[in-house]
């Protein structure tokens, strides 16, 4: 009965466009906005390989796990490339997406903005070891609609702009939210449009000379598909010349979230760890989520430049 009640509720989570949008479930954004944001695809002057794994609801059977690939670079002075890959794993749905974004970078005298986009192809599907349970009606249309796969086009917009202490973003995903496949026997619902779902973040840096660290505080407002709407705070400090990042995130909304960040940033090298607890009453029956970051710096733009 209990893994009845579980395929129902994947499947019913399925038919309402699969997945709450993914942006609202990476915490590394603080330190990667490439993950949230198409805005940020190259616009700092070295490439990044990222590798992030984020288990929600740890603990719990079936708990959404996702893995994430990602790349961005400049390949001239204000264009940059990048590609993401990600899998999400959640009792029997599996979720694949494959994206690429490009950004346009303007550098003022004061501060430098870049305008991104992102196209993605996104594959859904029901595990068809799902239907192997004998309580299961294998003739139900959402059924059958779930274990023959969900394929999606989907495009985003962002903005990253940055001072030297002040930075902000804006990126608009589900511009244009369309069904590749439409042999359909359930109806899909629509979610394109412009702004309709958004994240905005702003924040400041500035040093603490007499003890030589940095603290940075920021706000993100996140109203996304599928998802209420939600506020992070977050605090974040960074000693001996930014190597050792510690921080702290308060999320409002849905239920409220407290997360914990740690991080350490090598000459090439980074690795950032946060957990997360909610104040829901569901917290007392899983671990809390966890979400753990690697990332490879390499190739500076200007290096190249000057070697040739």
């Amino acid at each position: 009965m209990k893994r009845l009640i579980l395929i129902i509720i994947i499947a019913g989570a399925y038919l309402s466009n699969a997945w709450a949008q993914d942006e609202g479930f990476y915490r590394h954004y603080l330190l990667n906005p490439i993950l949230v944001n198409p805005g940020y695809t190259g616009f700092q002057d070295h490439h990044n390989l990222l590798f992030n794994y984020n288990n929600q609801l740890s603990s719990w059977p079936g708990a959404p796990k996702t893995v994430t690939a990602s790349y961005n670079g400049p390949v001239s002075e204000r264009i940059g490339l990048g590609a993401l890959l990600s899998s999400d794993n959640a009792g029997s749905l599996v979720r694949n997406r494959t994206q690429l974004s490009y950004a346009y970078k303007f550098i003022l005298s004061n501060l430098d903005l870049s305008l991104g986009l992102s196209t993605t192809f996104e594959q859904s599907r029901l595990k068809g070891v799902a239907l192997l349970d004998p309580a299961i009606d294998r003739q139900d249309p959402f059924l059958i609609d779930a274990t023959s796969g969900l394929k999606l086009f989907d495009a985003a917009f962002g903005v990253h702009g940055k001072t030297e202490e002040f930075y902000f973003g804006l990126a608009a995903p589900n511009l244009i939210r369309a069904r590749v496949n439409k042999e359909s026997l359930v109806e899909n619902e629509t979610t394109s449009g412009f702004l309709k779902h958004f994240l905005a973040y702003v924040g400041y840096k500035w040093a603490v000379e007499d003890n030589n660290f940095y603290v940075e505080p920021s706000i993100m407002v996140k109203n996304l598909r599928n998802s209420p709407f939600m506020v992070d705070f977050n605090g974040k400090v960074y000693f001996f010349e930014d190597q050792l990042i510690g921080g702290l995130t308060y999320t409002l909304g849905g239920g409220d979230r407290f997360a914990i960040l740690l991080g350490a940033a090598l000459t090439n090298f980074d690795l950032y760890y946060s957990y997360t607890t909610s104040f829901q009453a569901s917290q007392a029956y899983h671990s809390g989520a966890h979400e753990v970051s690697v990332q490879f710096t390499f190739g500076t733009r200007k290096n190249k430049l000057e070697d040739e």
